[in-house]
Formats: C-alpha cells, sequence, structure tokens
C-alpha cells in the first residue's frame, strides 16, 4: 500500500517537474510574440501543440514512474483517475476566470504569461484526458508482474 502510494506521489511529482521545466524553457526560447497571439493573451497554435505534448509525454513519464515505484496496475488505474480529477478541477477553476481585457503590449514575464494566458475551453478540457492516457499508456510499458 505505501509503495503504492509513494508511485502516485512521486509520479505526479516527476510530471510536475517535467512540465514545468518544458514550459519554462519554451517560453523563454520561443518568446513572447510566438506564445501569443498579436496583441492579445490567447494563445498561439505552437503554444497549444506544446501543451498537448507536454501532457502527453508528461503523463507517460509519471505513468512508468508510478509503475516502476509500485509495481501495481491498480496504483497506475488510480494515479490516472487523480490526474484526470485534478486536470478538471483546474480547467473549471480556469474556465470561471476573467480574461485580460488590456491588449498586451512588449515583454511579458513568466509568471504574468501564467496567470493572464487564455486558453481555449476545449484544450482546456481535452489535456486533463491527454494527461491521464499518457499515465495508462506509461504504465503499460512497464512490465508490471501479476501477483
Amino acid at each position: 500500500m505505501l509503495k503504492s502510494i509513494l508511485g502516485v506521489i512521486v509520479g505526479y511529482i516527476v510530471m510536475a517537474i517535467f512540465a514545468f521545466g518544458i514550459f519554462t524553457c519554451a517560453y523563454l526560447g520561443l518568446g513572447v510574440d510566438r506564445v501569443f497571439e498579436p496583441d492579445s493573451y490567447a494563445i498561439s497554435t505552437a503554444w497549444i501543440v506544446l501543451m498537448i505534448a507536454v501532457g502527453l509525454v508528461g503523463g507517460i513519464l509519471g505513468g512508468l514512474t508510478c509503475a516502476a515505484i509500485s509495481k501495481s496496475k491498480g496504483a497506475c488505474t488510480a494515479f490516472a483517475v487523480i490526474v484526470l480529477a485534478l486536470g478538471l478541477l483546474g480547467s473549471l477553476s480556469a474556465m470561471r476566470k476573467e480574461h485580460a481585457t488590456e491588449a498586451r503590449a512588449g515583454d511579458v514575464s513568466n509568471w504574468d504569461a501564467m496567470l493572464k494566458a487564455e486558453n481555449p475551453t476545449w484544450l482546456l478540457l481535452l489535456n486533463p484526458v491527454i494527461s491521464a492516457a499518457g499515465v495508462l499508456l506509461g504504465a503499460r510499458m512497464k512490465k508490471i508482474p501479476t501477483a
């Protein structure tokens, strides 16, 4: 039981560190003008593609980590459900926030970009599903002995 809980926690931490690292580097590398649409905080198509890819790859890494630590298919399934539930809760929160009314001008700090970014609703709902599917896919990549 302890290994299952540890697998879920460490898997989630791996996902978070991976996503934070990739998004920070990508934001700095792409620059504000390629992350957002001109004069707005609506995210660009390139950033949408990146978000989907990071959600999938991060989920796979988290699922592999959970499976390696827990050695339990049940823990990996529970992890996928947790990722889906927390992702959807975060999405609901993001959908309820007020969109920035001011036009984007000049450089935007990484922190302001995270707070003011306007993601399409379909992406907010799709990303948790992709991440949870990635967890299940990653868990299937790791051979788990049957008890």
